[in-house]
C-alpha cells in the first residue's frame, strides 16, 4: 500500500504551512538575487542544502552577501544542478503524501530531461511513474495511483511530514498567510543583512561592552552577566523557531536587488480532485498512446459558438431548424425557470475555453469496440458536455473517426430524424444550469466485463430468494410494488436493463425514438448516447463500428427528458414533447464510490446494455412468427445456459477492470427489467423470467425487480402470458397486445407468475435451474409445464 511506503515516518499530510506554500505561486522558482543582480535558481543536492534552523539561514545570507552561490554545485551534470527541485506527492486513499527529498529531485530531474517515465523505489517496492500522465504505478501489483507537484521544494529529507501546530497565520486564508509569511520573513532578513554588513562595528561594540563589564564592581558583574546571557539565548531561540516555521521553499531575496525574472521550470501538475481514469484492458490503464488531439483547439472554437445557436455547424440546417424553432417559441422548464439557446450558447463557450481534463489541445480517449475485456473510463458530467460541445462545433479528433462525430454526421442525413439533438441539447441545457460557476458534477464510469467465467455453476446450492414483482395498474397509475417505472431510472440503486442487441441503439442508429426500447433508451439517457464518443467508428458507412458494444454499465447515467416508461405511446418506446420536454424530475441521490483508488460521486444510478440469445435467429424456418409471439417453439426454451452466462457477466463486479469493481458493487442493489430476451428478439416471456430470476439469484447480491406491463415496447402484449389465467393474462392482451398482431388470448396457461415464484422460492436454485433444463416442449407454457398442470 502507497501509505505505507516510508516506514517509520508518520502517515499524515503535509502540514498547513506546507500547503499553504503550494498554493501561494505554483510554477514559481525558488530563486536568490545575488551580487550580479541575476536571480539563480536554489539548488537542494545534498542534505547539507535542505537544512533548516538558523545555521541554514545565515549560511544562505552569508553566501548572498558573499556573492557566492547559496550552495556548491553537485557532481552532477550542469542540468541537473540548475533544475528546481519540486515537491512530488502520490494520491493515497486519504489524501496526498509527500515523497522523500531525493525521489522529488530524481523526478524533477527526469522532468526536465523530458522523460516519459521514470522508476524509483520506496521500501523495497519499485514504481515507474509517467510524467506525461502523472500516474504511478507499483510494478509489483500493478496498482495505480495519481501523483502530482508543486513548485515549491519538499521539506527538509523527510517523505512524510508531521502535521503541525496551528501558527500564527494559520488563521489567514491560504494565499494571503502564504504572502504575509514570505513579507514577514523578507523584512527578517533585511535587517539581519544590515547586521551583518555592520559585523565589525558590532565587533568592536562589543569589545568596548567586554571592557566595560570588566570595569564594574565584581557584585555588578554577576547579575548584568546573566542578563546578556539570557538575552542572547532568547535571540538565537528567537531565530531558530521563526526558521523552523518558515513555509517551505519561501524565496531568500535581499530587497535592495531586482525582482527574480520567471521561472523556466516545468509548469505544475494540475491539483484539482476532477480526475479522469481510462483502462484499455485490465491491468492496462494510463500511458502515452490514450491521447487524441483536437483537428481545432477548442480554446479557438469558443469564439466562433452562435450567439443565439441558431445554427450549428454540425447540424444541417433543416434537422437543426426545428429544434431551434421549437425551442426558441417555448423555451423548455427546467427547476421552475426557462433555459434559452443563448444561455447554452455562454455554456458551450465556457466549456470550450476551460479545458476540463487539463490536457490542452489533447482528450484521453480509450475504444470500447471490440474486444472488449476490462475497458473502462471515469469522466465528469463536466468533461463529457465537454465533448458534446466539441463535436457540435465540428471538432474531430485527428486520425480518428470518433462515434459521436460519425452519429451527427450519420444522422443528419437522415430526413426528419432530429431526436439525437434534442437528447444532446437537453443534456446540456441541464447541465449549464448544474454546473453553473465551473463545477464538474459526478462521476460518470462506463466499463465493459471480461467473458463469463462460467463461475455461475458453482453456485446452483445457492437459495433463491423471492422477485419483487411489479405489476402496471390497468388505468396507468403506476405500480403495485411501490416503485417507479424502472425505464425511468427513478429508483435509487436501481440498474435499467437495456434489451440490447450487439451494440446499444439498435437498428435506429442513435439518431431517434423507434418502436423498440433499446434504441429508444439513448436518446432519453443522453450521457449513454454521448458515450457513443469513445468508439473509434473504424467504418463510417457501418454505424454499429461507432456505438457503444453490450454487454456494458454505465454508472451515474440519468434520463434528461420526460414521458418514458416502458408501455407502448402509439406504438413508439417514449415520446419527446412539442414543449417542456426536459426531466425536471431528475433523481438527486448519489454514492460515494472509489474508482482506482480515488473517491468519487456517482449519481445512484446505472445503465446495463445486455443482449439475449436470438430466440427467433435459432429457430429459424423451424417455427413461424405466430409460433414465437405465442411462446409455443422449442427452440425458445434451449439456450438457458448462454442466458444465464451472458446475464452474470455483465451483473458480476468480479469480470470487470479492478478499477471499477468496487464502484459497481456500490452503484447496483437492484435490477430493474421488464421482458428481458422476449422483445423482438422473440424468446419466451416464461422462459426468460426463471432464467433471469435464476441468474440474478446466482449473483448473491442485487434484488430484482421485475415489471410486467400489459404492453411493453417490444413484442407488444407476449409479457401478458408471465401473467396466466389466474392473474388475467386474456385481459391483459386485450388490452396491450396491438390489433392482428397475433398474440392469442387462448394461448394462456393457468398458471401464473405468483404460482411460480411460490413453488421455488427458498429452494436451492439447482432445483429451478434442473427443472428448466428438462422442461418438455410447447403446446404447454413453461409455468404449467413445471407444475404438472
Amino acid at each position: 500500500d502507497l501509505e505505507n511506503s516510508h516506514p517509520g515516518r508518520p502517515n499524515t499530510s503535509p502540514s498547513r504551512a506546507s500547503v499553504a506554500s503550494s498554493a501561494e505561486a505554483p510554477g514559481r522558482s525558488r530563486n536568490v538575487s545575488v551580487g550580479g543582480g541575476q536571480p539563480m535558481l536554489a539548488k537542494a543536492e545534498g542534505p547539507e542544502r535542505s537544512t533548516r534552523g538558523l545555521w541554514g539561514i545565515v549560511q544562505s545570507i552569508t553566501h548572498s552577501i558573499a556573492g557566492g552561490d547559496v550552495a556548491e554545485p553537485s557532481q552532477a551534470d550542469d542540468l541537473e544542478c540548475d533544475v528546481e527541485v519540486m515537491l512530488w506527492e502520490v494520491e493515497v486513499r486519504r489524501g496526498w503524501v509527500p515523497l522523500d527529498e531525493d525521489t522529488c529531485h530524481r523526478l524533477s530531474v527526469a522532468q526536465a530531461r523530458g522523460k516519459t517515465f521514470e522508476e524509483y523505489e520506496a521500501a523495497g517496492r519499485k514504481y515507474i511513474v509517467d510524467l506525461q500522465r502523472y500516474v504511478q504505478t507499483d510494478q509489483g501489483t500493478n496498482k495505480r495511483s495519481g501523483i502530482r507537484c508543486s513548485a515549491m521544494p519538499p521539506e527538509g529529507s523527510e517523505g512524510v511530514q508531521a502535521e503541525e501546530a496551528p501558527q500564527i497565520f494559520d488563521c489567514l486564508e491560504p494565499e494571503t498567510a502564504a504572502r504575509a509569511r514570505i513579507v514577514f520573513m523578507d523584512i527578517v532578513l533585511f535587517v539581519w543583512s544590515l547586521l551583518c554588513a555592520a559585523w565589525e562595528q558590532l565587533w568592536h561594540g562589543a569589545g568596548a561592552l567586554w571592557a566595560a563589564f570588566r570595569s564594574l564592581p565584581l557584585d555588578q558583574q554577576v547579575p548584568a552577566g546573566v542578563s546578556g546571557v539570557f538575552t542572547i539565548v532568547l535571540l538565537v531561540l528567537a531565530l531558530h523557531h521563526f526558521a523552523q516555521h518558515a513555509p517551505p521553499g519561501a524565496p531568500v531575496v535581499i530587497p535592495s536587488f531586482p525582482s527574480p525574472s520567471p521561472s523556466s521550470a516545468p509548469p505544475p501538475v494540475p491539483t484539482t480532485a476532477w480526475k479522469w481514469r481510462m483502462c484499455q484492458a485490465q491491468g492496462d490503464c494510463g500511458g502515452p498512446d490514450l491521447f487524441k488531439r483536437w483537428d481545432v483547439s477548442p480554446r479557438d472554437l469558443a469564439s466562433k459558438v452562435p450567439a443565439d445557436l441558431s445554427s450549428m455547424p454540425s447540424a444541417p440546417t433543416a434537422s437543426w431548424g426545428v429544434l431551434a424553432t421549437r425551442w426558441q417559441q417555448s423555451p423548455p422548464m427546467f427547476r421552475g425557470a426557462a433555459i434559452s439557446l443563448s444561455a447554452v450558447a455562454t455554456f458551450m463557450r465556457e466549456l470550450l475555453a476551460s479545458d476540463p481534463f487539463e490536457t490542452g489541445d489533447q482528450v484521453p480517449f480509450v475504444d470500447f469496440r471490440p474486444p472488449l475485456d476490462g475497458k473502462a473510463l471515469a469522466i465528469t458530467q463536466r468533461q463529457l458536455a465537454y465533448i458534446v460541445a466539441n463535436a457540435f462545433m465540428g471538432n474531430k479528433l485527428g486520425g480518428t473517426n470518433n462515434g459521436l462525430s460519425s452519429a451527427l454526421q450519420r444522422c443528419g442525413h437522415m430526413a426528419g430524424k432530429t431526436g439525437y439533438l434534442f437528447s444532446l441539447m437537453s443534456f446540456m441545457a441541464i447541465m449549464s444550469r448544474e454546473l453553473d460557476g465551473g463545477q464538474h458534477g459526478t462521476m460518470l464510469v462506463a466499463a465493459t466485463p471480461s467473458a463469463d467465467d462460467g463461475s455461475w455453476k458453482q453456485r446452483l446450492s445457492m437459495v433463491l430468494p423471492e422477485p419483487n414483482l411489479c405489476r402496471r395498474a390497468a388505468d396507468g397509475s403506476g405500480f403495485d410494488c411501490g416503485l417507479a417505472d424502472f425505464m425511468s431510472g427513478g429508483t435509487p440503486n436501481q440498474a435499467l436493463v437495456d434489451i440490447a442487441g450487439g451494440v446499444v441503439g439498435g437498428g435506429a442508429q442513435l439518431c431517434d425514438v423507434a418502436a423498440s426500447q433499446d434504441e429508444s433508451l439513448v436518446q432519453f439517457y443522453s450521457e449513454v448516447l454521448a458515450l457513443a464518443f469513445f468508439t473509434a467508428a473504424g467504418n463510417p458507412a457501418d454505424a454499429a463500428s461507432g456505438m457503444l458494444p453490450s454487454p456494458i454499465v454505465v454508472l451515474g447515467a440519468r434520463r434528461y427528458m420526460r414521458d418514458l416508461t416502458g408501455e407502448s405511446m402509439a406504438g413508439s418506446c417514449g415520446k419527446i414533447q412539442e414543449s417542456n420536454w426536459l426531466n425536471e424530475d431528475l433523481p438527486s441521490a448519489t454514492v460515494n464510490v472509489v474508482v482506482a483508488d480515488s473517491a468519487e460521486t456517482v449519481a445512484a444510478s446505472a445503465f446495463v446494455g445486455v443482449a439475449s440469445i436470438c430466440s427467433q435467429c435459432r429457430a429459424g424456418e423451424s417455427c413461424t412468427h405466430s409460433d414465437v409471439i405465442n411462446n409455443a417453439c422449442d427452440a425458445q426454451r434451449r439456450h438457458l445456459d448462454e442466458d444465464l452466462g451472458v446475464w452474470h457477466q455483465v451483473f458480476q463486479p468480479a469480470l470487470y477492470n479492478m478499477a471499477v469493481q468496487e464502484a459497481i458493487r456500490v452503484v447496483i442493489r437492484r435490477i430493474g427489467t421488464g421482458p428481458w430476451g422476449a422483445g423482438v428478439w422473440y424468446g419466451d416471456s416464461q422462459q426468460y423470467f426463471l432464467a433471469v430470476w435464476l441468474a440474478t439469484s446466482l449473483l448473491g447480491g442485487p434484488t430484482l425487480d421485475y415489471y410486467v406491463y400489459d404492453g411493453f415496447c417490444e413484442n407488444q402484449g407476449n409479457q401478458c402470458f408471465v401473467l396466466g389465467e389466474a392473474e388475467d393474462c386474456s385481459g391483459c392482451i386485450s388490452r396491450g397486445a396491438l390489433p392482428g398482431s397475433g398474440v392469442l388470448a387462448s394461448k394462456c396457461g393457468p398458471r401464473g407468475l405468483h404460482d411460480v415464484v411460490a413453488q421455488f422460492r427458498g429452494r436451492p436454485a439447482r432445483d429451478l435451474y434442473k427443472a428448466l433444463g428438462e422442461v418438455p416442449p410447447p403446446p404447454g407454457q413453461v409455468f404449467d409445464l413445471l407444475q404438472g398442470a
